[in-house]
């Protein structure tokens, strides 16, 4: 049986107790006529529902039950009252339901976002999950033109999940209980999926799709003023920090965020234990070698790669390292749009560079977790990788660039935990003491991991389903099942 099904029955008992207390009271008119009838039609629609979910019920009990309210009904009196009080209260205990959820999955890399919470509810019997695959796109003007690019793939079959495609879903239809996004941006999203347009059907969930944190200078409007945190029913927090931060800049003053940690966090740290594997095409350039990751921001002109010669040039000279560069999934599409002649040739440049070197690859997997697993160390643009990475207590470099924000320190409680560069040369005194196994942050990392992320154990998505089920239940007066 359906969650909303029960739901309603169990409100409609609700309904019919109200009446009972009028119909004690009512003379005998017209009004308690009409009292009369609508309870034995309510009566009957409760029988139409258990009799259509007789496999659901535990026992025979709630049909016994409601057969001897049907015949009370007639009578009145206050043992109707209190026979429908009790029929209303055991009947959430007395059904097997479940709770329907559907997850709008887009990019393969933002899955992770999900993918905790998805297992959770797919192993217990309480929940219901389907996936529906969505396409995001990026629309650009240049020169008087609008130009879009639109990604749309099934990468989740590989993956072993199976998902409906968005046409062949109809939230409408399907009226499920739960929504999970975690794509918050409306211009890249079809405007059915937009937050608002999902939760005039449904709860909505925001699972946010990178690590919250408050290092750059649009961080209020991304953490806390987008649509989506005014429609969801509940967005997922990372922290007390977070909380507090959200709490302080949304429209609702956080009321609608759950500290659970983000699921995002738990495939990461899950990586301690379990390392991805190393994906064949890399075995020749990164196996027996100390691999560093390089990840670049989707704009080329706010991004590392105006290091890209030093970089290149470092791996060239030490064969037993090897560079494992994740440019950010929309990289390419972002430079064709807004710098075609500019820096996409110079882009294509940099990309069969890396694929023609033999200590090099370029990370073109859906998952970041293989480059996560087989790097001792991370260099990066100012980006959630960073923030992601820390769990892994690996070193991470911060490479500055005029075209990001600065980082603070309203999320952590230092940010000495990462390494600086504001030139090539502490890029390149980065690699060679990462090379040399040289760790100068391992003990800030473990106080911040240990103080301002304690929720990053690997179980965000089992809080989160476990909080949701409670809230659910709070919110429409049922008793957990």
């Amino acid at each position: 049986m359906r969650y909303s099904m029960l739901v309603y029955i169990t409100q409609m008992s609700g309904t019919l107790l109200e009446a009972a207390r009028y119909l004690c009271a009512a003379p005998e008119d017209g009004l308690r006529a009409e009292l009369l009838e609508n309870g034995r039609q309510m009566l009957a629609q409760i029988r139409a529902v258990l009799e259509g979910h007789r496999a659901d019920l535990r026992s025979e009990a709630p049909l016994a039950g409601l057969a001897e309210l049907e015949t009370l009904w007639e009578r009145g009196g206050p043992e109707l009252e209190a026979r429908l009080e009790q029929f209303a209260r055991e009947l959430p205990g007395q059904a097997a339901y479940q709770v329907r959820a559907v997850f709008f999955a887009e990019l393969g890399e933002k899955w992770d976002a999900m993918e905790s919470v998805y297992e959770y509810m797919r192993d217990d019997p309480r929940f219901d999950p389907v996936v529906v695959r969505t396409p995001v796109g990026r629309v650009v003007e240049r020169d008087g033109r609008q130009e879009q690019e639109i990604i749309y793939r099934d990468f989740l079959t590989p993956m072993g999940v199976p998902s409906l495609g968005y046409e062949q879903y109809d939230i409408e239809a399907d009226c499920p209980e739960l929504a999970f996004i975690s794509q918050p941006y409306e211009s890249c999203t079809l405007e059915q999926f937009w937050p608002e347009n999902i939760a005039k059907h449904t709860r909505l969930v925001y699972l946010p799709y990178f690590a919250p944190f408050s290092n750059y200078e649009t961080a209020r409007e991304a953490l806390c003023e987008m649509p989506v945190y005014r429609h969801a029913w509940k967005t997922i927090g990372s922290s007390e920090k977070h909380y507090q931060y959200y709490r302080r800049y949304s429209a609702n003053r956080g009321a609608n965020m759950l500290v659970t940690g983000v699921p995002k966090w738990d495939p990461t740290v899950r990586l301690i234990d379990h390392p991805a594997e190393l994906p064949e095409a890399w075995h020749s350039a990164v196996m027996g070698r100390k691999a560093i990751l390089w990840n670049t921001f989707y704009d080329y002109n706010g991004s590392s790669l105006l290091y890209f010669d030093d970089i290149y040039s470092w791996f060239q000279a030490h064969d037993d390292c090897a560079l494992i560069w994740r440019p950010h999934p929309m990289m390419g599409t972002v430079t064709k749009l807004y710098y075609p002649e500019q820096y996409y040739k110079r882009f294509c440049e940099c990309i069969s560079l890396i694929d023609h070197a033999p200590n090099m690859v370029v990370d073109r997997e859906s998952s970041y977790q293989a480059a996560f697993s087989w790097s001792i160390a991370q260099i990066s643009d100012l980006s959630s990788m960073m923030f992601q990475y820390l769990l892994l207590d690996k070193p991470v470099l911060y490479i500055k660039t005029d075209g990001r924000g600065k980082v603070n320190q309203s999320f952590f409680i230092d940010d000495c935990w990462m390494a600086r560069a504001n030139h090539a040369a502490d890029i390149e005194r980065f690699l060679e003491r990462a090379s040399q196994g040289i760790d100068d942050t391992a003990q800030i990392r473990k106080l911040v991991r240990q103080r301002d992320i304690p929720l990053a154990d690997g179980f965000c998505g089992e809080r989160v389903c476990e909080s949701l089920w409670t809230f659910l239940h709070k919110e429409d007066n049922m008793i957990c099942g």
